[in-house]
């Protein structure tokens, strides 16, 4: 896990509101006794292809932003239909709702189980208020079967609002606090090949840091090839140098992310990225890189 990950101090009208909510304590004590559930299923060997399926790493980016269209489609529909008097397909929409929700759920506890400190707070009111904003939907479903319909449209109303409200969380998750997004996305360069190493210095099969530009690269040898790509955890900024290195993969120590030190392909999540490469070469006794061209 990620032992320090300083917060940014930004100001806007929404940061006194999201300081005071994620300060709670009950939220540290409430992941802890969640994370201590949880913990055991995850250490399962059976639980790893399942967790990178919910995570998304055969997608390419994470699952769980994807299913979030879902339910709130779905039921922003049912209200709408609700609103021009077609009852029955309300219902429906409400139904499918529901249902979408469930599996966004699961996608969404398995990203936060991979979060921290305040993420890792936020992450978990923003799953409660889902919870709620679920069991109203499914409170209205009930008054639809017992054909209350005016408590049914409060219900979903009601529960559509909680759910928006836990949208915005998210949104800010990952939008202000860049959580599953790809964490070298903006690197880039240098332009120019670059020295970072002498040739001699470079051990095959031993992964090496080297400090390109103000930014940490690791570089990776098989024979006479030379391999690099950015040491920054594609998931969440781990450095990979301090992670453990078998058999040419690379674990990240925060989180558990594998990836391939040859070309930085991903082999294992909560990462959904593959790592930047930078292309490399042995010229003049130096090891030289540079990023992509064209």
């Amino acid at each position: 896990m990620d032992p320090a990950r300083p917060a940014t101090m930004q100001e806007g009208w929404q940061s006194p509101l999201l300081d005071a909510l994620e300060q709670q304590p009950w939220l540290d004590k409430a992941g802890n006794y969640l994370t201590e559930l949880l913990q055991p299923l995850l250490d399962l060997p059976e639980a790893r292809p399942i967790k990178d399926f919910l995570h998304g790493t055969w997608l390419g980016h994470s699952l769980h932003p994807v299913l979030t269209d879902l339910p709130i489609g779905f039921w922003s529909g049912s209200l709408l239909l609700d609103l021009v008097g077609a009852g029955r397909s309300a219902g429906v929409l409400s139904a499918a709702g529901s249902a979408a929700a469930v599996a966004t759920a699961v996608t969404g506890v398995t990203d936060w189980t991979v979060t921290d400190g305040r993420e890792k707070r936020l992450g978990l009111l923003h799953g409660l208020l889902n919870v709620a904003g679920l069991g109203l939907q499914l409170a209205s479903l009930q008054a639809r079967l017992g054909r209350r319909r005016l408590r049914a449209v409060s219900l979903s109303a009601a529960g559509l609002t909680v759910s928006t409200a836990a949208a915005w969380l998210g949104g800010e998750l990952v939008f202000g606090r860049g959580i599953s997004v790809n964490h070298d996305a903006w690197t880039a360069g240098p332009e120019k090949w670059t020295p970072v190493l002498d040739d001699s210095d470079l051990v095959d099969g031993a992964p090496r840091k080297v400090e390109v530009e103000g930014r940490a690269v690791l570089l990776y040898r098989e024979g006479p090839r030379v391999f690099a790509m950015e040491n920054a955890c594609a998931h969440a900024g781990g450095p990979l140098d301090e992670g453990e290195a078998r058999d040419g993969v690379v674990t990240c120590p925060w989180h558990g992310s594998q990836f391939r030190l040859r070309d930085g392909a991903l082999v294992r999540g909560p990462s959904t990225f593959s790592q930047l490469r930078l292309q490399a070469r042995i010229a003049k006794g130096q090891v030289e890189v540079r990023g992509r061209q064209g």
